[in-house]
């Protein structure tokens, strides 16, 4: 099964609109998760659901929030926003927020790697920014990822995939690329990537500066799937 032609990642970035993480989850589990939803979502493809906040996020007040949702259908997804209760949902969360539609980098290295049974946190490392070209940013990232994938697995890495923004139909491919990486340490992920190596090679990739962040799960029960 070939998972560049399979599935899609919608990304939505945003500020929360309530002033409290509580009220937050409150508010996303109401919508988001209401098990109608939910049902509603995955019978058009929606395969995966997972909310963040930013690594660095301390206290009480709500802030930046990301969505990351793993989708098999396009026109799923087109119909699910495009209701207006979808809609209205997303307003209760979001003050301001940015959807966009990723499809998989064909031919860039990727590994999904096992986790074990005792490392359950999560940080997801994300940069976005755009290429000169696909084919020499393929070239860039894949002897990056391949010739550091056994330190990144030392320093505590499970995964890593490679995005390029989907295209409208009829229009020139795009070069803007997006990468997610998950681990389970968040100290070796912080030394990995503060290595001056590692950071020079990936700005090679990019014909400007890219944005990097660094997000972990909220507290609390939030309703992922």
């Amino acid at each position: 099964m070939d998972q560049n032609r399979l599935t899609y990642l919608l990304t939505i970035r945003g500020t929360l609109k309530p002033k409290t993480l509580e009220a937050a989850r409150s508010a996303h589990n109401e919508a988001a998760g209401a098990p109608a939803n939910v049902a509603a979502a995955r019978a058009l493809g929606d395969l995966s659901h997972m909310v963040y906040v930013p690594g660095d996020h301390q206290g009480t007040a709500a802030g930046e929030f990301l969505v990351l949702d793993v989708w098999n259908s396009l026109e799923g997804l087109n119909k699910f926003f495009a209701d207006t209760h979808v809609q209205q949902g997303a307003e209760l969360i979001f003050s301001q927020r940015d959807p966009v539609v990723w499809q998989p980098a064909e031919g860039f290295a990727s590994y999904h790697l096992p986790a074990p049974h005792d490392k359950t946190d999560r940080f997801v490392g994300i940069v976005r920014g755009p290429v000169r070209s696909r084919a020499e940013a393929q070239k860039v990232h894949n002897n990056l990822v391949e010739g550091a994938v056994n330190a990144a697995r030392a320093a505590g890495s499970l995964s890593h995939e490679s995005f390029f923004r989907l295209a409208p139909p009829g229009s020139p491919e795009a070069l803007e690329f997006f990468a997610v990486d998950v681990w389970m340490d968040g100290q070796g992920m912080a030394k990995y990537y503060d290595n001056p190596e590692f950071m020079k090679g990936l700005m090679q990739m990019f014909s400007a500066e890219p944005a990097a962040s660094v997000w972990t799960h909220p507290a609390g029960q939030w309703i992922e799937w």
